[in-house]
């Protein structure tokens, strides 16, 4: 896979599209990133959309919701980690 960042806009937006390298269907995906400050930190919303035949076998039909839980998994290592920094005192506020 080739993954290119399209936006980066630090503690607000960020963005990637990727295309399966090798695949002749054209298969590709666009994952975006929406970060709003909040008093207790920030709100992340996250939303990918993908098109081509090797997500639907791979996501679609091989493994049906990874997308989602592999975006869960994604949210909570990055909340995880974030609270760490603060912990260690390496941040005291993200935004």
């Amino acid at each position: 896979m080739s993954v290119v960042v399209t936006e980066c806009v630090p503690g607000h937006r960020l963005a990637r599209a990727t295309t399966v390298d090798g695949d002749e269907t054209g298969s590709s995906a666009y994952h975006g990133w929406v970060i709003t400050p909040t008093a207790d930190g920030c709100h992340v919303l996250t939303e990918e959309t993908q098109q081509g035949s090797w997500f639907l076998e791979e996501l679609g039909r091989k493994h049906p919701g990874a997308l989602y839980r592999y975006h869960q998994l994604w949210v909570e290592r990055l909340a995880r980690a974030a609270e760490a920094e603060v912990a260690n005192g390496r941040v005291t506020r993200l935004f």
